[in-house]
């Protein structure tokens, strides 16, 4: 009987880790099942992001017992190239606003630049923007590597967010004197937040 126990639940492991994406199979097909109401899933011109910490109400209240991590002077968030829940669901009265960016960065030599297109992220690359098998959000490829999980799905909210499927919160997360982001709480490292779509404009 307890045989039988460890059996299902290896198979059931090994069904779950097989899930994510297989090299030569087609990847952009590799997304959430829902979607973000009023999500812009294409986007005309490349944008940047950056981290917004989540500080107050229900999503900070849930979390923050846990969250050890915080921003200090030295402390930079980063999102890996390979080679290296609470949902907030907008829902809207008003038409769609086709550019919600509310704000703006410097483009400079080291900034990220990413297109929305098909609800496919990519960077100036051509990285395919991805949430990988650890659940980390990075960009790879292309192809995504191998066991990534989404490589679609990808929209802009109307709050001028980046959202994967109908969830826009992110949680960034402290490795060493850096954050990595994730799409899932990962541990007591880490701390919700948002992803914030911001214009690249030459300074």
């Amino acid at each position: 009987m307890q045989f039988s126990k460890i059996a299902v639940g290896s198979t059931l492991i090994a069904t779950s880790l097989a899930a994510g994406y297989t090299p030569g199979e087609p990847w952009s097909t590799l997304t959430p099942t829902a979607t973000y109401t009023d999500g812009l899933s294409s986007f005309p011109s490349s944008f940047g992001i950056a981290v917004a910490p989540i500080t107050t109400g229900s999503i900070y209240e849930k979390y923050a017992a846990t969250a050890t991590a915080s921003a200090t002077s030295g402390v930079t968030t980063t999102l890996a190239p390979s080679s290296s829940s609470s949902s907030t669901t907008a829902t809207s009265t008003s038409p769609i606003n086709t550019d919600p960016i509310q704000a703006a960065a410097c483009l400079n030599d080291g900034t990220l630049k990413i297109t929305l297109e098909d609800s496919i992220l990519r960077d100036d690359k051509g990285r395919i923007g991805s949430i990988v098998s650890n659940r980390q959000f990075q960009f790879d490829g292309p192809p995504p590597q191998a066991g990534a999980i989404y490589a679609a799905g990808w929209s802009i909210t109307q709050e001028g967010n980046l959202a994967i499927g109908d969830e826009d919160v992110f949680f960034q997360c402290l490795s060493g004197e850096f954050y990595n982001l994730y799409d899932e709480h990962i541990g007591s490292q880490c701390e919700p937040i948002y992803l914030q779509v911001l214009d690249l404009v030459e300074c």
